[in-house]
């Protein structure tokens, strides 16, 4: 009697050590969350432009009367400039082709550059959710695993754990549909094929930093500290997680291994 008091003390420990440091991860989070909010708030929305050719009033004014708000940032070497294009009622603008986009918009093919603020902004507002899909990963893989191996108890006929296996599944596929239905990421920043293209991933990343064609911008040093702050904060944050999840893996297990020895004891001793 003794022992299964103590056993199921053990249990409660573990369980109550794992809800607090859940807890301590959520109240963290929120913390980050809200100081990220204000930063997101402060980046600019619309497309910047790059062009070969300053735009001339009239064309200005075009575009200002089909609804566009035009913004020159600065004047860049030789005949280059610089634009921000906004939508006054807000819909998100897309640009496949700056010659194109400026022949629709200013009635003139330029040639130039584009980069996509508003897609920016949005991605940097899912660092909120992208963190909690990357701290779980280890969790979840885990809980998956073990989920797994309880539901193949079902064919022993150890019912209890099956359903133990049927309720992990069940809580993970849970988890991770909220998580991904929380996900807006723009398209751009999507693979055209695979969605598990990790070169993608890793090309757009370091294309975007190592891009140099914006640097002396200070629209663009704005969203690039944005998101260094964001790895930061939120990097550190996943790494808490993970330190968290190790322990208490490691700490199950060796209760897990106990209980195993003390149930070959009782058996043979």
């Amino acid at each position: 009697m003794e022992k299964e008091r103590k056993k199921s003390s053990r249990g409660i420990v573990l369980f109550l050590t794992a809800l607090i440091l859940l807890a301590g991860l959520l109240a963290f989070h929120m913390l980050i969350g809200r100081g990220m909010e204000k930063q997101i708030e402060k980046l600019p929305e619309g497309i910047l432009l790059k062009l070969a050719e300053p735009l001339e009033a009239g064309e200005i004014t075009k575009a200002e009367t089909a609804g566009y708000e035009i913004e020159n940032i600065e004047e860049g070497s030789g005949s280059v400039s610089v634009y921000t294009v906004r939508k006054t009622n807000e819909k998100p603008l897309h640009v496949n082709q700056v010659s194109d986009f400026t022949w629709n918009v200013f009635g003139r093919q330029i040639e130039g550059e584009s980069l996509n603020l508003s897609s920016h902004r949005t991605m940097a507002s899912q660092a909120v959710y992208l963190s909690w899909l990357i701290a779980l990963l280890p969790m979840s893989v885990i809980l998956l695993i073990v989920g797994i191996r309880k539901l193949g108890a079902l064919q022993e006929k150890q019912w209890r754990q099956g359903v133990e296996g049927v309720l992990m599944i069940g809580a993970w596929l849970v988890v991770i549909y909220f998580l991904t239905g929380k996900l807006e990421i723009p398209r751009e920043f999507l693979p055209p094929e695979q969605i598990l293209d990790i070169r993608f991933y890793v090309d757009g990343i370091r294309g975007f930093f190592a891009d140099d064609r914006w640097t002396d911008l200070e629209l663009y040093q704005t969203l690039r500290a944005c998101y260094n702050q964001e790895v930061e904060i939120y990097g550190a944050w996943v790494i808490c997680g993970w330190i968290g999840t190790l322990i208490f893996w490691i700490a199950a297990g060796v209760e897990s291994r106990n209980q195993k020895k003390r149930e070959r004891r009782r058996q043979y001793g």
